[in-house]
């Protein structure tokens, strides 16, 4: 699965992918939001092997890398897959040195539009921590509104939707 949006690749992870990303996610700041810190590499290993198990499973769907077309750079992922009650989950996460250049935008336009081709996909949830404004900025930008609020141990996350 490789597709492109004006500015950026996208690539289903392989394992040649691991170095990437766990330049993404052991960082703390990308990781905030998501997990509330980064992960350190076993942590990273663990979660990376889970997600190419997952994406096995699946020709269509999955994580995927993402790169600048025009520098080849790793931006961050992005992902789409199958979530609770039928929905399927839409999210990202890029490094700091991308962020507030539209990409975030052009990543989840790119994902609903790859979900709308699909056929199969009826609705999007795409899951943000209630600080995360720049997120839920994104997500209302593409339509997206607001669906749930959900408990997380000591924490709550809120749902969006976009029904296709």
């Amino acid at each position: 699965m490789q597709f492109y949006s004006e500015r950026l690749r996208y690539e289903k992870f392989t394992p040649g992918h691991f170095e990437d990303y766990f330049r993404l996610v052991s960082r703390q700041d990308v990781m905030l939001h998501i997990s509330g810190c980064g992960l350190d590499l076993e942590g990273a290993r663990r979660r990376f092997e889970t997600s190419l198990r997952a994406d096995g499973q699946q020709s269509d769907m999955g994580f995927v890398a993402v790169y600048e077309q025009a520098s080849d750079l790793y931006v961050g992922l992005g992902k789409i897959v199958p979530f609770e009650d039928g929905f399927t989950e839409i999210g990202y996460a890029l490094l700091p040195e991308f962020w507030g250049k539209g990409y975030a935008s052009e990543i989840t336009g790119r994902l609903v539009a790859y979900a709308r081709a699909c056929g199969k996909v009826e609705s999007l949830v795409a899951l943000v921590a209630p600080e995360n404004r720049a997120s839920i900025n994104v997500l209302t930008k593409q339509q997206f509104r607001f669906f749930r609020e959900v408990p997380e141990g000591d924490v709550v996350r809120h749902d969006y939707i976009l029904d296709l």
